[in-house]
């Protein structure tokens, strides 16, 4: 009985830790890893092609998932990434990122598009996609 109280204040005590996101792209991507200044890029409009000249087809979620991704990537909340959003479409320039609602989602259409990259849970992770980056 001890023990499991010790072991029950050490787990409601602990901090928590935040999940760690994988950026992903398809197996067959053969560009390695991307820098997180080159997923804002993708992500943000910025630019439509990997590294490696493919072009990149970003894929968000809608899930709250999308608000920390953003706010890990950019620094900023994800209102105002909405908000900037707002601005590039009205101008013509760009659209935002197709919104998917979960990881499963963005896993499937990451395995069925080569130029897709999207972002999930790093334990979703299997090796049906390849790993671009991770964001902690």
């Amino acid at each position: 009985m001890r023990h499991f109280l010790i072991t029950l204040l050490l787990v409601l005590f602990m901090p928590s830790a935040q999940a760690e996101l994988a950026v992903i792209a398809h197996i067959k991507n053969n560009i390695g890893v991307l820098s997180a200044k080159q997923v804002q890029d993708i992500f943000m409009g910025r630019t439509r092609n990997f590294p490696n000249g493919r072009f990149a087809l970003p894929i968000d979620q809608s899930s709250p998932l999308r608000a920390e991704f953003y706010q890990k990537l950019t620094g900023r909340p994800v209102e105002q990434v909405n908000a900037y959003w707002a601005r590039i479409m009205f101008t013509g320039q760009a659209s935002p990122p197709q919104q998917l609602p979960d990881d499963e989602a963005v896993l499937q259409t990451v395995r069925e598009n080569e130029g897709a990259i999207g972002y999930i849970n790093q334990i979703r992770v299997d090796k049906t996609v390849r790993v671009l980056l991770l964001i902690n």
